[in-house]
């Protein structure tokens, strides 16, 4: 069964985005919001990139954009807050990594 993820603190921070991604399954989502956008430009992420298996990777676009943070759209999806609040309904499981 597959597990949303939703990473709120930066990995520049605290270490909350490397648990995640010792846990993270390619079949789960995560979602960067809040501080979490900043991880999108972290060494952690550029690592977990070079991995066959990826999970699907959303990031809030108005929380990437008031923390100019650049996104590339062939690496990660766009989501509105409605859209977040679909999928956390439509899922089974989640976890808050804050």
């Amino acid at each position: 069964m597959s597990m949303l993820h939703l990473v709120r603190t930066s990995a520049f921070q605290a270490n909350d985005f490397e648990q995640c991604l010792n846990v993270v399954q390619p079949s789960d989502t995560i979602v960067l919001l809040d501080d979490g956008c900043y991880n999108l430009s972290h060494d952690l992420w550029q690592q977990a990139l070079n991995k066959i298996a990826l999970p699907s990777l959303y990031i809030i676009e108005a929380h990437a954009q008031a923390r100019s943070v650049n996104i590339d759209n062939n690496k990660v999806n766009l989501l509105s807050l409605d859209s977040l609040m679909t999928l956390i309904c439509e899922t089974d499981k989640s976890v808050t990594w804050q």
